[in-house]
């Protein structure tokens, strides 16, 4: 409640002045940036293990090029968009007793920390967006969307750089290669590949992978 005595006038400018901040407040928050806010924690609580030639379980966080290779494809770490699914957030999230924990019980007997929940969640984050490697992660939702981009009667094509927004408002740029099943295939501009499930797409990026897919 506003304490002491307020003209209507000086009311009504204060109601105009909010409103006009709530709507000039931004959309969606940015998204997270790789090299700024994921690198960190994984410096901190992965890279012990998992560096170099000979990291454990040949997951190689240390080394961009090396690390997305197991973002997506046939033997993921980490599932773009879709964190509950990403081995790399969910074993890091079991309890300190579990034998699959990360980091593994013995390696925390040596001083090796878990993830803070706070970590945990960035991370997760992170993934949910997109698990993007680029500056700035992944595109603002307010970027071209697939429709938009098919305006003016212009076929969209599989050779094409397209914009895939997941039900979260978030988007990342990337080739269509193939439907398998429930989850659509994309490709990054680095050249690798992933997959990611059909259903956590916009209704708009969904129907643009089922067209590009002949469906």
């Amino acid at each position: 409640m506003i304490q002491g005595n307020v003209s209507l006038p000086n009311m009504r400018k204060l109601q105009l002045f909010l409103t006009a901040a709530l709507f000039a407040l931004p959309a969606s928050a940015s998204a997270l940036d790789y090299q700024e806010e994921i690198r960190p924690i994984l410096n901190k609580k992965c890279f012990k293990c998992h560096s170099g030639p000979r990291a454990k379980g040949k997951l190689r966080m240390d080394s961009p090029s090396f690390f997305q290779k197991r973002v997506g494809g046939d033997d993921p770490a980490i599932v773009p968009g879709n964190s509950a699914q990403s081995l790399l957030a969910i074993k890091a999230g079991l309890p300190a007793s579990d034998g699959d924990a990360m980091p593994p019980p013995p390696a925390r007997s040596r001083g090796a920390e878990p993830m803070t929940q706070m970590e945990l969640n960035t991370v997760k984050k992170w993934i949910d967006e997109g698990a993007s490697f680029e500056a700035g992660g992944a595109t603002a939702a307010t970027t071209t969307t697939p429709t938009e981009a098919t305006a003016g009667g212009e076929a969209m094509r599989k050779d094409e750089l397209l914009d895939w927004t997941n039900g979260a408002g978030n988007s990342l740029k990337a080739y269509f290669v193939g439907l398998d099943g429930a989850n659509v295939k994309l490709k990054k501009e680095d050249g690798s590949e992933f997959s990611y499930p059909l259903a956590n797409l916009n209704a708009e990026s969904q129907a643009l992978a089922k067209k590009l897919g002949g469906q």
